[in-house]
């Protein structure tokens, strides 16, 4: 019962000082979370107290201790009523003022009299047990007083509360029970009651159980913290034993005792020392935490990891429909949310519409938040994941019933911003998790991610929507100038014809030159308002894998009459399979124009040869594209012609070569167009008198 004691009051010491220092870094502004600081703080020290008395060899020492534990252990009942008078938002000043007086009162009477603590005596197997003073039973009453009252208004308080709040009362109430009863075994022997301090390991349970109710799962996952405890408490304690073992053994073989001190002593200089190698030994406390995370935490850490790949997807998606989908899906399932769903705005809107829902949740909860709700404005204030449970609290009184209504009719337990660059787009609300856990730090640290991503994606979709429209603008603009001038010439000719019509009208010759000029440019107008259609339409065609070989055979079969005609050479390339995902009528559409433009530049020229070639460029981090290049052996294009070889009506044809529908300056356009909506990219090479060389890469299909 003596190295049970010893173990128990080590246990209850360490456990109060790590949740003391828990709650306290956690830096909580409430002053539930102030007051269990001390609280914790009364019984370490009690604890310690009670592990000294204990291994005390001595009864002047035993003596003191006694004192000294006593002492601390009236503040505890004291400190306790004050927590749970916080905790429950009552008011029960008069009596904390009383009782802090008497705590203080009986403390020093406890450490400077023998009133409280009169002596210690041998009783049971214990050597130093305490002796109750004149004004002992005083100090009992005062002690349970302050145990029973706030326990019975923590039974009320349970009875009344409704959701999380239930539960955490419910956590302390049970806590309180278990801790009381447990230390309550100390008091028996002290009148002759022959019950040993059975219970003394249970007040760590007391401890743990307030703590784990005010830290409300936001510190890190209590299981595996609790767990981190144990183990490393029990392997402490354990391999702490084998020094005074060894010790004490050789003091029983040796004729000559080989070391003085006793073994309570010897083993609290273990306990120190094992501690210490544990921490300094950064290997072994890596494997003993990835073995409790996987053990304790399994299943939570799969989904923490499903949440960790669904940012990744999120940042990729560019449908906003099947994104929110995604989103509100994939957290259901990782959190064990059956309620989930995301209210968004665009940038031209104030209320924040529903985007996403679950299906338990698709017939029922608001459509619609206005932008200057209350719960818009925490969300938007706070920044951060918002727990309404904690809101509750520290609600003012006219926005209390909101949330209480929003919390108890719409279902929601979390909400989470979603937030790009400085624009707040809206929020992810979810409701409460299966088995009525409770969000934990990383939890909301991972949907915050998830929240910021979603916003990131949002703004993203918002500049490449602004970009689109100035590129459309810009291209407008160009459009329009160019098409000014390339109508401007055959309407000019017309023009001209038109006004010699009165005059020579009757002329044969006149008649037969005027009807083949305007069918000529009548003709050339046609194409242009085709090419310009063509320029302008719509990318929304059905992509499917396309074998580019099988495209650049098409393109050599439709221009083998002009290669028989010119006498021009034209190569494939040997590569018999290479696909990309496309369109195999706008691929073709894209070759085929510059094997045409080739063959145009080497028109006239003896020994003109067009080479097609195919190879996949693979880049470390980067998908493999397949480049296809078309070069001419022709009279090449200069530097400052190159630089705007791909805008519109630029073209290295002068005005009296532009026939039908070749040399108006947009086939390179709508090259560059279909191959930018294929995801690729086209450039160019080229020199004057060294032939020309154009290269489009596409992504490999897989």
């Amino acid at each position: 019962m003596i190295l049970y004691c010893i173990l128990t009051s080590a246990i209850n010491a360490a456990t109060s000082a790590v949740l003391a220092l828990a709650v306290y870094l956690r830096r909580s502004r409430t002053a539930a979370s102030g007051v269990f600081v001390w609280f914790a703080i009364s019984v370490a020290v009690w604890s310690v107290s009670y592990f000294l008395w204990q291994t005390a060899v001595t009864n002047t020492d035993a003596y003191f201790y006694c004192r000294l534990l006593t002492a601390a252990a009236i503040t505890i009942p004291v400190v306790y009523f004050h927590f749970a008078t916080v905790l429950l938002g009552r008011q029960r000043s008069v009596e904390l003022r009383a009782g802090y007086v008497l705590a203080l009162v009986f403390s020093i009477l406890a450490l400077w009299s023998p009133w409280v603590v009169a002596g210690v005596a041998p009783k049971a197997e214990f050597s130093y047990w305490p002796m109750p003073g004149p004004i002992y039973p005083a100090y009992l009453l005062v002690f349970f007083y302050c145990f029973v009252v706030p326990a019975w208004m923590l039974v009320s308080g349970f009875r009344q509360a409704r959701g999380l709040r239930r539960n955490q009362l419910g956590l302390v109430t049970l806590g309180t029970a278990v801790g009381f009863i447990g230390g309550a075994t100390n008091f028996f022997l002290w009148y002759d009651i022959p019950i040993p301090p059975i219970g003394n390991g249970l007040v760590a349970v007391y401890v743990v159980a307030v703590g784990y109710a005010i830290i409300r799962f936001r510190l890190m996952d209590f299981d595996l913290l609790v767990a981190r405890f144990v183990v490393y408490s029990g392997a402490t304690l354990l391999l702490a034993l084998l020094t005074p073992t060894i010790f004490s053994s050789l003091n029983r073989w040796s004729l000559t005792p080989t070391l003085a001190l006793d073994f309570p002593t010897l083993y609290l200089a273990s306990v120190v020392s094992t501690a210490l190698l544990v921490w300094l030994l950064p290997e072994l406390r890596r494997r003993i935490d990835s073995f409790l995370e996987q053990r304790v935490l399994g299943r939570r850490l799969a989904d923490r990891e499903l949440l960790r790949s669904l940012a990744a997807t999120i940042s990729s998606s560019t449908d906003e429909s099947a994104l929110f989908d995604e989103a509100v899906d994939s957290v259901a399932e990782a959190i064990g949310v059956p309620d989930v769903a995301v209210y968004t705005r665009t940038e031209f809107e104030t209320d924040f519409t529903r985007r996403a829902v679950t299906p338990a949740r698709e017939a029922s909860g608001s459509r619609h938040f206005a932008g200057n709700s209350p719960v818009v404005r925490l969300v938007q204030e706070a920044q951060r994941g918002v727990i309404l449970d904690e809101v509750l609290h520290g609600a003012v009184t006219a926005e209390r019933d909101y949330f209480v209504e929003l919390r108890h009719r719409q279902g929601f337990e979390l909400i989470v911003p979603v937030v790009g660059d400085t624009f707040f787009y809206g929020f992810m609300t979810l409701g409460p998790r299966s088995g009525r856990a409770l969000y934990n730090d990383i939890d909301v640290s991972l949907l915050e991610a998830i929240g910021l991503q979603i916003g990131l994606n949002l703004r993203a979709r918002q500049l490449e929507r602004r970009a689109s429209q100035t590129e459309k603008l810009i291209a407008l603009g160009t459009l329009a100038a160019g098409l000014a001038h390339e109508l401007r010439n055959p309407l000019v000719s017309i023009q001209t014809f038109s006004a010699l019509l009165k005059e020579r009208g009757a002329d044969p010759d006149f008649q037969l030159e005027f009807g083949s000029v305007v069918q000529r440019d009548v003709n050339r107008i046609a194409s242009i308002v085709e090419n310009v259609a063509a320029f302008a339409e719509s990318n929304k065609v059905e992509m499917t894998v396309v074998n580019l070989p099988d495209v650049l055979r098409t393109v050599s079969e439709i221009v083998r009459p002009e290669l028989q005609r010119t006498g021009i050479e034209l190569t494939l390339p040997v590569v018999t399979h290479s696909s990309v995902r496309g369109n195999y009528s706008q691929l073709l559409q894209v070759f085929l124009n510059l094997v045409q433009n080739a063959l145009q530049a080497l028109e006239g020229q003896s020994g003109g040869v067009v080479r097609i070639g195919l190879d996949l460029r693979l880049t470390e981090g980067q998908p493999p594209l397949v480049c296809v290049s078309v070069n001419d052996n022709g009279p090449g294009i200069d530097a400052a012609m190159c630089a705007h070889i791909f805008e519109p009506f630029t073209t290295t044809k002068a005005t009296g070569q532009r026939q039908g529908k070749h040399g108006m300056g947009l086939g390179l356009a709508i090259v560059k167009r279909i191959v930018q909506h294929h995801h690729g990219d086209i450039d160019v090479q080229s020199a004057v008198g060294r032939g020309t060389t154009f290269r489009v890469h596409l992504p490999q299909s897989r």
